[in-house]
């Protein structure tokens, strides 16, 4: 059966050659017009809403192996590789990680899988208690924390004197280059 080869990059700069030479090294011999190439595509992104992988998805069939050089070349989220993997192994479709092996819905699959879940859920708690951590001791030594307001220090100013010249809310809003209710939390707010 036919092997295919997904390679992706995150921005335009970078290249994948070292994605198929590992892959290549590793003793996969995989023809031209089965390798699918993705530049410039966060691995932010679900796999399947990736547009040469929903390609690549739509060659593959039942017997088919599918060689990623590492798991995160099918995307970040933990949960949306689980899922694609899951997928893939419905459909008959092995997917080779280099390194990993074959996750093909195979018992031992299934538990490498579930490794990953955990420990990428342990890691995700991690990085939000030390956010959290840090807001606080930011916060402590009295750094305003938040987005910076969107309207200009000017801006009160501004709108009363429209608001003097006869002009409605939405037309003040509108002048000011601001939402309707970004105009009245500021005009509610207390001046400073």
């Amino acid at each position: 059966m036919p092997t295919f080869a997904y390679l992706r990059v995150s921005t335009t700069e970078q290249t994948t050659e070292q994605q198929l030479r590992e892959i290549t090294n590793a003793g996969h011999v995989i023809e031209p017009d089965r390798v699918y190439v993705e530049h410039g595509v966060s691995g932010k992104v679900p796999a399947l809403a990736c547009p040469q992988f929903a390609h690549l998805r739509s060659r593959l069939t039942t017997g088919d192996t599918l060689v990623v050089a590492k798991l995160d070349r099918l995307g970040r989220d933990v949960l949306d590789v689980i899922a694609t993997v899951e997928e893939l192994a419905k459909a008959g479709i092995a997917l080779e990680v280099l390194g990993l092996g074959k996750l093909d819905g195979s018992a031992q699959s299934q538990l490498t899988l579930n490794m990953l879940a955990a420990i990428s859920q342990f890691e995700r708690q991690i990085i939000s208690e030390r956010t959290k951590a840090k807001l606080a001791q930011k916060k402590a030594e009295g750094f305003k924390l938040g987005r910076p307001p969107k309207t200009a220090p000017d801006a009160r100013t501004k709108a009363t004197e429209l608001f003097a010249q006869g002009m409605s809310w939405r037309k003040v809003a509108a002048e000011l280059g601001i939402a309707l209710s970004t105009l009245q939390r500021l005009m509610k707010a207390p001046q400073a």
